[in-house]
């Protein structure tokens, strides 16, 4: 009886370390008393259980925990673990376009979830946003290369072209720059001790740059990589347009004529001289199209792996910088800016820089298969 008793007690004093974890973990970030309950952001409770994959979709909050499929709605009490109903107690609260969530029954969820093998070996305590590529570099000290490689980052956009803007007036064209410079810091960081891999940008501040000149600059730097980055919207501006997709060129084409347009996403129709382009030394035993769409499917692959949202799949079409650029290109929409939710989460740093290493890592991943880095 007396075992008994110390093992009731034992088991009752771990449970109580383990509810309390989350709660000690995030006491020197910000909490906010709601009435009679205490809450933390949403942000918080990502940077302090090292969250990857979550998203949000309407007033549906999503975040995958320790190989669980978290859910909670704002304003509701319910929530789910997979499909497991569980209750918050308190309702997960929106102030100011930020999401909050109480804090005892929040640590009262996680301690009922056990750790996952592999998290439990790999965990690594929250870093900063501004530290997260220093603490994620990878391996990657050898190549195949006896000349340059060039990654050109084309921000879509630019100066007097604003490109789509959201009903609460954020620009494409700024959403784009701050992705594709975190893209850019990214590569570079990851791809230090590889000197031949050169990453190039269109452009590093918001100036205007016709279609015609992004081409011609592709050339002139002889890029082998051309990696445009948008972001969409629909048709009316659809409030509830959703999901990411990324383009590869339907067909390569010679410039006959000189044509100069100004504004984006334009696909061309002119007359021009065909041509089917070779891919540079190291892998001409496809076609540039076709090495574009195995790397327009890694993207999708990569994002579908860190986005909570719709994944609208690698695409062929004719825009100008895809057909008239004569090396392998994709043209990426990170998000629906139309959708309010989207555009909110846009506005996010660290939503973008989310965004920004996981476009890295898909090519990262493509110049590993394609045996450009070891």
């Amino acid at each position: 009886m007396r075992f008994l008793k110390l093992l009731f007690f034992s088991l009752l004093f771990l449970s109580f370390l383990n509810a309390s974890d989350f709660t000690d973990r995030i006491k020197n970030y910000p909490s906010y008393w709601i009435g009679k309950q205490k809450y933390v952001s949403l942000q918080t409770v990502i940077k302090v259980l090292g969250i990857s994959s979550w998203g949000r979709i309407e007033d549906r909050i999503f975040i995958e925990y320790e190989g669980k499929i978290l859910k909670g709605s704002i304003g509701s009490s319910d929530f789910f673990v997979d499909e497991k109903k569980v209750s918050l107690e308190y309702p997960i609260k929106e102030i100011e376009k930020e999401v909050f969530v109480p804090v005892e029954p929040f640590d009262k969820i996680l301690s009922m979830i056990p750790p996952s093998p592999v998290s439990a070996q790999t965990q690594k305590p929250p870093v900063s946003s501004d530290a997260k590529i220093d603490n994620k570099k990878v391996s990657i000290e050898s190549s195949n290369l006896d000349r340059d490689f060039v990654i050109l980052i084309d921000p879509g956009h630019g100066g007097k072209d604003h490109g789509a803007i959201g009903n609460y007036g954020l620009k494409e064209k700024d959403v784009n720059l701050d992705i594709s410079l975190r893209l850019k810091n990214y590569l570079v960081n990851q791809l230090k001790k590889i000197p031949r891999i050169v990453i190039k940008m269109t452009r590093e501040d918001d100036r205007f740059l016709s279609l015609d000149e992004r081409v011609e600059l592709a050339k002139k730097e002889k890029a082998d990589l051309f990696f445009c980055v948008h972001t969409n919207s629909s048709r009316f501006n659809r409030w509830n347009a959703d999901g990411f997709e990324t383009y590869y060129p339907s067909r390569k084409s010679e410039l006959s004529f000189n044509a100069k347009p100004e504004t984006e996403d334009v696909v061309e129709t002119e007359t021009s001289t065909e041509v089917v382009f070779q891919i540079v030394s190291e892998l001409n035993t496809t076609s540039v199209i076709e090495e574009s769409k195995i790397l327009a499917e890694m993207v999708q692959e990569k994002l579908a792996e860190r986005l909570i949202c719709p994944d609208r799949g690698a695409k062929p079409a004719s825009f100008y910088v895809l057909k008239y650029t004569p090396m392998i290109s994709v043209l990426v929409e990170v998000g629906f800016i139309c959708n309010p939710n989207i555009e909110a989460n846009l506005r996010d740093p660290e939503v973008r820089q989310a965004i920004s290493e996981t476009l890295g890592k898909a090519i990262i991943q493509y110049l590993k298969a394609k045996q450009i880095i070891g």
